[in-house]
């Protein structure tokens, strides 16, 4: 089964989280993500917003130890914007984060790549939610 990989809101900016292998907590920007994520928007955009007021407090002012990547097209390629010397495990996070990045569960751990394909096997394909 092939992953859908889709943007919200093409050529505007967009963060989402995800986990990896290890749990540590992954942020991605500006591509597209796994089409499930989708149905959740209005949640990922909250935990952005919440981010974005809180992200000094939140750090303590100290560089954030988030695997972070960004991408800069509609291909499913990020890129790494810097290792963290102690990255965040998903059940460290805020629970504003910590909830919607549960929702995509990364195949690989994250380790020190620094490039990250998406289509090529990181994420299942999310199962079809049963109707009963």
């Amino acid at each position: 089964m092939t992953m859908i990989l889709r943007h919200p809101r093409p050529g505007f900016m967009w963060d989402w989280w995800a986990v990896d292998a290890q749990g540590f907590l992954v942020q991605f920007s500006g591509g597209p993500a796994p089409e499930h994520l989708l149905a959740h928007v209005d949640r990922v955009d909250a935990a952005a917003a919440w981010v974005e007021e809180n992200c000094p407090t939140w750090f303590d002012d100290a560089p954030p130890s988030l695997h972070a990547f960004s991408c800069n097209s509609e291909l499913p390629v990020y890129t790494r914007n810097g290792v963290p010397d102690r990255p965040l495990r998903l059940s460290d996070a805020p629970a504003a984060i910590a909830d919607v990045a549960a929702l995509v569960e990364l195949h690989s751990a994250v380790g020190d790549a620094w490039t990250i394909c998406l289509d090529e096997g990181w994420v299942e394909v999310a199962p079809l939610e049963s109707s009963g």
